[in-house]
């Protein structure tokens, strides 16, 4: 697998990866807000936000009716549809593209679900690397801390509750993640991955990840010159939009 710089395309790919509440969603925001400043071309997706799949994944998830092969499935489905209509073609038009998760995602989460590996990255073997990853590595106490600060209990697959592992959601949850944290961490020095301490400010984390992206990335060459073309969630047809207003992020 080469990375989209290795690929030859002019444009590049940064993904965040973490744990739940790691805080890497607030990072990647802040991240995209100061690119956004600087008039780059940047565009920002998410995990599982595919218009064509997310309704049966939510119906999936709320009937709990996903095993570990359909939850896989169901969201390879959504990242190549993502991929191939939103992500690639800006690549390819030299955008700067926000992940919030990428396939490392699944190679987690899929495998600590009981998936195997080499399938799971065969299924996602048509995507190229990122040419940055950030990983925002915490404690699962940590995490759970600022998920339940956030919202009242954790949410059934979130904790790994469909793998019988407990009947308790919090005890459910420490097991789950535990084995995504031990995924991600072998997977970082493969796919050379830049640990962040999540557990610092985050004011700290982000003047980090500036300096990062502005010394692996010549910045530069993505300014834009004329109105910031977007994809509509219901079609994969070209629209355009004006620029939008920024403020000065601290």
């Amino acid at each position: 697998m080469k990375t989209i710089a290795e690929m030859g395309l002019p444009g590049r790919l940064i993904a965040v990866e973490g744990l739940d509440g790691s805080g890497k969603s607030t990072q990647i925001y802040l991240l995209r807000r100061w690119l956004e400043e600087k008039s780059l071309k940047v565009y920002f997706t998410e995990w599982n936000s595919s218009e064509l799949v997310k309704s049966a994944t939510s119906r999936g998830k709320k009937l709990h009716l996903l095993t570990p092969t359909t939850f896989c499935l169901i969201h390879a489905t959504d990242f190549a549809d993502r991929y191939e209509r939103h992500l690639l073609p800006l690549l390819k038009a030299g955008y700067i593209v926000l992940c919030d998760r990428y396939i490392f995602t699944a190679f987690a989460r899929d495998v600590a679900r009981g998936c195997n590996l080499e399938w799971v990255r065969q299924i996602y073997s048509f995507a190229g690397l990122p040419d940055i990853t950030f990983f925002f590595k915490t404690d699962l106490e940590t995490a759970l801390s600022r998920i339940l600060d956030a919202r009242p209990q954790i949410k059934y697959y979130e904790a790994g509750m469909d793998l019988g592992i407990s009947p308790d959601p919090i005890e459910s949850f420490r097991y789950f993640q535990g084995r995504i944290l031990k995924a991600y961490e072998e997977m970082a020095q493969e796919f050379k991955f830049e640990i962040m301490d999540a557990s610092l400010p985050a004011h700290v984390q982000q003047t980090k990840i500036r300096r990062i992206v502005a010394n692996r990335i010549k910045l530069q060459k993505f300014r834009s010159t004329g109105p910031r073309p977007i994809f509509t969630q219901t079609t994969p047809q070209l629209k355009w939009q004006a620029p939008i207003e920024t403020h000065q992020v601290e």
